[in-house]
């Protein structure tokens, strides 16, 4: 046998070092999905997992991208760094985009308040007391126009995390492109786009799963023929954060990505229409550091593989998955929250490794609220000085070959496809929806965390570990609304509304429910309905309600 020599050399140094194995600090290694950890690997793992070099980590930049999305990744050009941004108004969040993309963000991403998310304007009962609380308010172009002013279009990279109502946010940053003479060719952003996962995850859906589903597949049919540098965003990252662990998380995003691109091609839509237009925004986390490397290659070799073989993909850049990488809020403590500063640093360093090219880092005091901005910028810096500081990006993938990670990439691929397979066999993804899989397994995926943590078995410097008398202080500076907020908002909805021409909004709300009751076809996409409505400085409550008229609201029965 080809290792002979080298099983019999593992044979006696197990052996020889029997005692010291005997006191290991755990019984068993394993991931945080479950995979067991071996003491050591060699190439004789890499034997019995049949690895081979050109099927299964190719070269940087080609199929099937295990080694990153290009052939250069970092020597040619740096991490690009997106801040997770939005301060209550419009007014503060211009100042704030503006220093963060001077301080070095590649561009911002929007983050709104919940009634802007659920269609609600600052003037609705149900925003009451919402208005600005967990991000900006913007309700209308007229907001669009004071958070965007003096920010070039034609450079500005702006994403958007609305969801339910996406079309409405690319609707706005259309208009603003046409004020400015900016084509929609040349606009750069992205919206997530992401309503299955709000039923899976996060919960700010508003229509049915058969009319979300429609919203998701006019957006990204639109942008395909209008706005081709402006993408959709898939989001596992928001499973993390429910609790589904690194396999789970990743399987089940790409059931939905997957799910979108059957709903577009069923539409009469390419595969190679669709799939070049979607980004996967993915947790990575310092937790289970080499696990988020390796689920990161899996990840993208999985979907080269499927889009190749399953959906006949024939573009390479439909096969090229855009992965971006987002630290995720629930790795983060309160307690001695200056130690979240270290875990973004080493969540940073995880993504490097990965082979990803954009990172949106946690702010080191969001368990407090909406980070402030020196937190922020203290984000950005942690991103910078794993990029310039190590030389770590000399390298592409360095730890491609490492017996360790090739063994742990080709487990996680197979666990990747299993559930892949599994919830095919449960009848696909909105099955899986309305029945709640998804939705218990990460719930028990939870609850196994909570257990450990409880229990010590996951250690959380600061939290469940190591403890001190400092462990609760609070940072210095905690950014807070302004609590007239709410009331200024108000008075500013009366005031648009009553400037504007109304006859002309509710013409265009008319358009918008006129087009909803048509069949869901190539021909009766949304969106430029929508683009008139906002045009015309109708708001997003108004367009959400006109919604809802149409398609009425979804309840989810939980049955758990």
């Amino acid at each position: 046998m080809k290792n002979d020599g080298l099983n019999r050399e593992m044979a006696r140094w197990e052996d020889a070092h029997r005692e010291e194995f005997a006191k290991e600090r755990k019984k068993q290694f394993q991931t945080l999905s479950g995979i067991p950890i071996k003491r050591l690997y060699t190439p004789e793992d890499m034997e019995q997992i049949g690895f081979d070099y050109l099927r299964d980590m190719g070269f940087p930049g080609e199929y099937p991208y295990t080694r990153g999305m290009s052939a250069t990744m970092f020597r040619g050009k740096l991490l690009s760094i997106q801040n997770y941004a939005g301060y209550a108004t419009a007014q503060e969040c211009n100042k704030l985009w503006k220093t963060l993309v001077k301080e070095g963000a590649y561009g911002v991403v929007m983050a709104y308040d919940l009634p802007t998310q659920l269609g609600y304007d600052p003037d609705h009962p149900r925003a009451e007391g919402e208005v600005g609380r967990t991000g900006v308010s913007l309700a209308s172009l007229r907001d669009w126009e004071i958070a965007c002013e003096g920010m070039d279009m034609s450079k500005m990279f702006i994403g958007q995390v609305q969801n339910a109502l996406a079309v409405v946010g690319l609707a706005s940053h259309l208009c603003i492109a046409e004020q400015q003479k900016v084509p929609w060719s040349a606009i750069q952003g992205y919206a997530q786009n992401d309503i299955l996962k709000e039923y899976m995850a996060r919960g700010n859906y508003i229509y049915p799963p058969a009319a979300g589903l429609r919203l998701v597949t006019d957006l990204i049919a639109f942008c395909n023929k209008n706005a081709p540098n402006y993408r959709s965003y898939v989001c596992p990252l928001h499973l993390s954060e429910k609790g589904a662990n690194p396999v789970h998380e990743t399987a089940f995003g790409l059931a939905i990505a997957f799910a979108y691109m059957e709903a577009g091609i069923a539409r009469g839509l390419t595969v190679d229409d669709i799939a070049p237009n979607l980004t996967m925004h993915i947790a990575c986390d310092h937790d289970g550091f080499f696990e988020e490397i390796a689920k990161l290659r899996a990840g993208r070799r999985v979907w080269a593989r499927v889009v190749k073989e399953k959906y006949h993909a024939k573009k390479p850049q439909s096969l090229n998955p855009r992965w971006q990488l987002v630290q995720g809020g629930n790795t983060l403590h309160r307690e001695q929250y200056l130690n979240n500063i270290a875990r973004t640093s080493l969540s940073v360093l995880a993504g490097v490794l990965a082979g990803c090219d954009v990172y949106a880092p946690r702010p080191y005091d969001e368990q407090y609220g909406i980070p402030s901005q020196e937190a922020m910028i203290t984000g950005n810096r942690c991103s910078q000085i794993v990029c310039n500081e190590t030389g770590v990006t000399d390298y592409i993938d360095p730890l491609g070959g490492s017996y360790a990670v090739e063994s742990l990439t080709s487990e996680m691929e197979n666990r990747i496809n299993e559930e892949l397979q599994n919830i095919d066999k449960r009848g696909g993804v909105l099955k899986c929806v309305d029945d709640q899989y998804f939705q218990m397994t990460m719930t028990k995926d939870a609850y196994e965390w909570q257990k450990k943590f409880e229990s010590g078995e996951v250690i959380r410097v600061g939290a469940n570990a190591y403890r001190s008398e400092e462990a609760d202080v609070r940072p210095v500076r905690v950014y807070r609304a302004d609590p007239k907020v709410g009331e200024v908002r108000v008075q500013e909805m009366r005031e648009l509304k009553k400037n504007r021409d109304n006859a002309k909004v509710a013409k265009s709300l008319e358009a918008i429910k006129d087009m909803a009751r048509l069949p869901d076809t190539p021909e009766n996409n949304i969106m430029p309905s929508v683009i008139d409505a906002v045009r015309c400085y109708a708001t997003v409550g108004e367009i959400g309600d006109a919604l809802r008229e149409v398609w009425g609201e979804y309840r989810q029965a939980y049955k758990f």
